[in-house]
């Protein structure tokens, strides 16, 4: 298991294989093939390594998000650390690195701060959905399948992120149902709805809904606001970024904060942080608190 993807030699050849466990015996298609490398695609799990369990997200297998939920988060760790190792030895040319092992997180689901789902005029169909003639490929708002930027996924329930954050999401996704305006179109580059952000504060419990369109519509992102705001007083900031740019990148050209600040508070250790919609911080508030401390420590 090497940077995320499955790691088959047939008669010693390298080729990686994404969405596999080790001891995963596969059939599996050449997508890319270099000189001393391949990339394939998973077709079929012939059967199943001793490794694999079963993913507590539906969506594990096709999303990007979580690409080793199969595995055991002990048995992870340890694959991040050769992942490390690995890194410093074939990029990096350097032998007989010390590398310390890995330290966990305390919280290995809903424990990211910031989640950021992208709107769709066509959502990508999963294969139980497939099989269904009721669901059409219509409006979908989520995370997009790797290595494409024009199939999403349309999102019920993420894992990763605190709970009222779904709850957050469903309220969106049925008033952009409602709202007679259309989602963007990843190819036409026309639409209205882009993307919407969600920004959570582990110390305060509070949390920035940012809502990221192509045009100004004042009236519309105000009663969504509204309706939010009224909804959770957990939701304390609520902003408008406005971008026509054709990248597929949430930041605004134009910014308008609708309802509350324009930026939440987060507390690493003494220390407070006034977080705004398009800032970085670390995403795993906790685990960062824990890096710190031992970056402090040596």
């Amino acid at each position: 298991c090497l940077w995320g993807k499955g790691l088959a030699k047939p008669e010693g050849f390298p080729v990686f294989i994404d969405r596999c466990v080790p001891g995963d015996r596969v059939f599996a298609k050449i997508t890319k093939k270099k000189k001393s490398w391949a990339e394939a695609k998973l077709i079929r799990i012939i059967e199943d390594s001793p490794l694999r369990r079963e993913g507590k997200c539906r969506y594990c297998n096709f999303c990007g998000g979580c690409k080793w939920q199969q595995i055991d988060y002990g048995i992870q760790l340890e694959y991040k650390k050769n992942h490390v190792m690995e890194s410093l030895s074939h990029i990096g040319r350097l032998e007989n690195v010390p590398v310390m092992d890995v330290m966990g997180s305390d919280r290995i689901f809903e424990y990211r701060n910031k989640m950021e789902f992208s709107c769709s005029s066509r959502r990508w169909l999963l294969p139980d959905e497939l099989e269904d003639e009721k669901i059409r490929k219509d409006f979908g708002i989520g995370l997009h399948v790797p290595g494409t930027f024009d199939k999403v996924i349309d999102i019920k329930e993420c894992h990763i992120m605190p709970g009222l954050g779904n709850l957050i999401l469903e309220d969106v996704r049925n008033f952009i149902r409602t709202s007679g305006l259309p989602a963007y179109g990843l190819k036409t580059h026309e639409g209205f709805w882009r993307f919407l952000m969600l920004r959570h504060s582990a110390a305060h419990d509070t949390w920035m809904v940012n809502i990221v369109t192509r045009d100004k519509n004042m009236d519309v992102v105000q009663e969504l606001a509204g309706i939010l705001t009224e909804k959770y007083p957990q939701v304390q900031s609520v902003m408008n970024n406005i971008t026509d740019a054709k990248s597929g990148v949430s930041t605004g050209k134009e910014e308008i904060c609708l309802c509350g600040r324009d930026h939440i508070k987060e507390k690493l250790g003494k220390f407070v942080f006034k977080i705004s919609a398009n800032s970085f911080f670390q995403t795993n508030t906790r685990a960062c608190e824990k890096l710190y401390s031992k970056v402090a420590e040596y």
